[in-house]
């Protein structure tokens, strides 16, 4: 098998080998998170605040030539699970709080689970234990030190600095920090990040507007959001790009079409979709990065615990 680029100027960004060597356990992580949140391990550590939809996945026409996983072929719709959810502030948190939300999708063989922020704080699971004692700490002096020692987050703790209250779960875009090997019948990879953009993008409310809403109005609204539509892309790499670094912005604004994903419905599955930021299709390779390994054994190590629909 070749393993090729669109873009083979793009920089591929060196691993952590001591990140590696010593990265704990997933039932480690998972206490450490729990511990540095206050989050009751039997719900979900980061995204406890949620609200399910279903609907359809259509590959696009230009899918199938980018990646032979099964779901870009053809053109007829699939089954979709989604879960919208508020990242910040646990069960008691505020919609409106500012930081990133998230939606995770399961279309077939496929789990895509996305950040409103286009890149992350840390390149591993182990600093991201530190960044959350960090931003939970009552010391005003933790922040600036986990910066000191972790530059690699600045871009994405201004991102999340800056943004301002979500006025619906819907007119947001969503984003994979990871680069995934979109790999065709031929056996050329292409490495691209993901994200789901949508079709009726909405202002940010000011935090006054936030403020004056219920802690969970983005939950309670969602129903009366859809039908809803958000088109999925594959952002491509430019030259000196580092592909492999979920910390990092990219300058190229390139991308393709993948299909569109339909939200009609505002409901929980039979079955809860356990997702895992791994759990990928033949045709998409695993990102390279030590953090998409870390989130998926996380992601794992955490599912016993939680109590159903949590």
């Amino acid at each position: 098998m070749t393993s090729t680029s669109l873009n083979s100027g793009a920089h591929v960004a060196p691993q952590d080998g001591a990140a590696h060597r010593s990265s704990p356990s997933g039932a480690a992580l998972v206490a450490q998170v729990a511990e540095a949140t206050g989050a009751d391990p039997r719900d979900r550590l980061l995204h406890a605040r949620g609200a399910w939809a279903a609907g359809t996945f259509t590959p696009s026409a230009e899918a199938a030539g980018l990646s032979a996983a099964a779901l870009f072929a053809g053109s007829a719709a699939v089954p979709a699970t989604a879960r919208f959810s508020s990242t910040l502030g646990g069960p008691g948190g505020h919609d409106g709080a500012p930081g990133d939300h998230g939606l995770a999708v399961r279309i077939g063989g496929l789990d895509l689970v996305m950040f409103t922020l286009p890149v992350f704080f840390v390149r591993t699971g182990a600093h991201m234990v530190e960044f959350l004692r960090a931003t939970n700490s009552p010391d005003p002096a933790a922040v600036p030190a986990f910066l000191e020692r972790h530059p690699e987050a600045a871009t994405a703790m201004e991102l999340a600095q800056r943004s301002r209250p979500a006025a619906g779960f819907t007119g947001l875009a969503y984003h994979a920090v990871h680069a995934f090997g979109l790999t065709d019948a031929a056996g050329t990879v292409t490495w691209a990040r993901l994200s789901w953009r949508p079709r009726r993008p909405t202002e940010p409310l000011t935090e006054e507007e936030a403020a004056a809403r219920p802690q969970d109005y983005l939950m309670r609204g969602l129903a009366a959001e859809l039908p809803s539509a958000f088109d999925l892309l594959a952002h491509l790499p430019g030259p000196g790009d580092e592909v492999h670094d979920p910390t990092r912005l990219w300058s190229s604004q390139r991308s393709m079409p993948l299909g569109t994903l339909v939200l009609d419905r505002a409901e929980p599955p039979a079955v809860e979709a356990d997702f895992d930021p791994l759990r990928l299709p033949e045709g998409i390779a695993a990102p390279l990065d030590r953090l998409a390994a870390d989130r998926s054994r996380v992601y794992a190590a955490a599912r016993p615990l939680r109590t159903p629909h949590s």
